[in-house]
């Protein structure tokens, strides 16, 4: 028996199940023989699915809040990260060891970043990977959703979700954070949106150093500028240019074990895709493949 039948072991025993998880995925990785390339593969997909590491949440929270173990759900493999958003993550990391020796010397500073740009360029997949690199949990509210649906009730909510991400070390993410300034238009929910945009702000000052505060938006121009000066950081993510969308996909097709011809990837690199929609045609081009393979 090996050290990692043995952790596999115990953590079974301790009910761990998100350790034994990570160390399942370890012997899978290391398990490099042609005979067991389809299991692996098959179970490393499964064990890859963000789905399958959700973190259990009270009840009142699992339809306002996402708790993702990223350490076993994200394939850095497959992620192709640009210059730009590798200078904004070093940034972002400078400011968590910063913002830990400020709360040392009772200082409380929030490591907050908003990151803007168009939809499909990766925001939410970057801050994502910024909690893999961190070693920590990764929490993320669609605000949006929170607005839309639970008009009357938003600040209570807001609050109970703040009191949850404050408990632990994490990286939280407020998507669609541009929501309340999208509802403030209406002239008959001026008075809620100015209510909900006041409970936030001030929810968002009681984070501690412990937790790496993300806001994600398409719209930077609509966010109301008193709660836009709670992100230290902003940081626009952009469309790829043609050879990071080349170097995106295939670092992608390399990690599927997918062979292509150069001058069709070229060719699909060649369009202005974002982010999402190049991923879109390669993951087109396996379904074409593996579709010939079963006739």
């Amino acid at each position: 028996m090996n050290d990692l039948d043995r952790r596999l072991i115990e953590s079974v025993c301790r009910n761990d199940l998100q350790s034994a998880k990570k160390i399942v995925k370890i012997i899978l990785e290391q398990d490099k023989t042609q005979k067991n390339r389809m299991f692996v593969n098959r179970y490393l997909t499964m064990l890859n699915n963000s789905a399958m590491n959700l973190m259990e949440l009270p009840a009142d929270l699992k339809n306002l809040l996402i708790m993702e173990d990223v350490s076993v759900s994200f394939n850095e493999n497959r992620y192709y990260l640009s210059n730009r958003e590798g200078e904004v993550i070093k940034k972002i990391l400078k400011l968590n060891k910063a913002s830990q020796r400020l709360a040392e010397i009772g200082v409380n500073y929030i490591n907050s970043t908003i990151l803007y740009g168009e939809s499909g360029t990766g925001k939410t997949t970057l801050g994502r990977y910024i909690a893999y690199k961190m070693g920590i949990p990764f929490a993320y509210l669609n605000f949006s959703r929170v607005v839309d649906s639970y008009l009357g009730s938003t600040q209570k909510n807001i609050s109970k979700v703040f009191d949850h991400v404050k408990q632990q070390k994490c990286v939280f993410m407020i998507d669609e954070i541009d929501a309340i300034g999208m509802r403030r238009r209406d002239s008959k929910e001026v008075g809620e949106m100015s209510r909900i945009v006041i409970s936030l702000m001030q929810n968002l000052d009681t984070l501690t150093s412990d937790v790496v505060l993300l806001g994600a938006t398409n719209r930077l121009d609509i966010i109301d500028e008193a709660l836009l000066r709670r992100f230290t950081t902003k940081h626009e993510v952009k469309r790829l240019n043609e050879q990071e969308r080349y170097e995106m996909a295939s670092k992608f097709l390399a990690d599927v074990d997918f062979d292509y011809d150069d001058d069709w990837l070229i060719g699909i690199c060649e369009m202005d895709h974002t982010q999402a929609g190049l991923m879109n045609e390669l993951v087109a081009a396996l379904v074409e493949k593996y579709t010939e393979d079963n006739e």
